[in-house]
């Protein structure tokens, strides 16, 4: 068993490499932005104890919060740094303009960033839902798929071994 491990711990952590990989193409053809943010949050550690190999994927979020079907603030405010990277994101240019500030006055950008994500937030908390069509848990069928075809892999690499393995050890006797 020992030998085995040794053996399968590379092609372990290209497994889990790839399985990262999987998941950021599941979240990608579910329609989702694959920030740096969420690229960040994948992770693997490959852990080698005695007679076990582990792998381990750590993903924070994995687009299931980013992606709500139903945002609601009722009693508590939207995340401000949320609007303020909205606000920013499509530019104040796109908005007719700024509450507050009346007239000529022009508005700094900070200021108005800061105004205008404030605006949108109260807007959210007095119209607290915001549906989205259901998409479907598509990150339980990507998790699977990659738990299944690693489980696959392990097997015919195991498979492999062992009747290598048992060659070696018959040829062995045989002389």
């Amino acid at each position: 068993m020992e030998e085995f491990l040794e053996d399968f711990t590379d092609e372990a952590v290209e497994i889990a490499q790839e399985a990262i990989d999987a998941f950021r193409r599941n979240i990608e053809r579910a329609g989702l932005e694959l920030t740096e943010e969420l690229k960040q949050d994948f992770q693997f550690h490959v852990l080698r104890q005695v007679n076990q190999l582990t792998m381990e994927f750590d993903f924070r979020e994995y687009g299931r919060f980013k992606d709500m079907a139903y945002l609601r603030y009722g009693s508590h405010m939207p995340p401000a740094e949320a609007m303020e990277f909205f606000v920013d994101k499509i530019g104040l240019d796109k908005f007719a303009y700024v509450q507050g500030y009346e007239g000529k006055q022009v508005p700094t950008v900070k200021n108005a960033t800061r105004r205008l994500a404030w605006a949108i937030a109260m807007g959210r908390r007095r119209i607290p839902s915001v549906k989205r069509d259901y998409r479907g848990t598509w990150y339980n069928d990507g998790k699977m798929k990659v738990i299944n075809a690693a489980k696959q892999r392990v097997r015919w690499r195991a498979s492999e071994w062992i009747t290598l393995n048992l060659k070696n050890k018959l040829e062995t006797n045989g002389e």
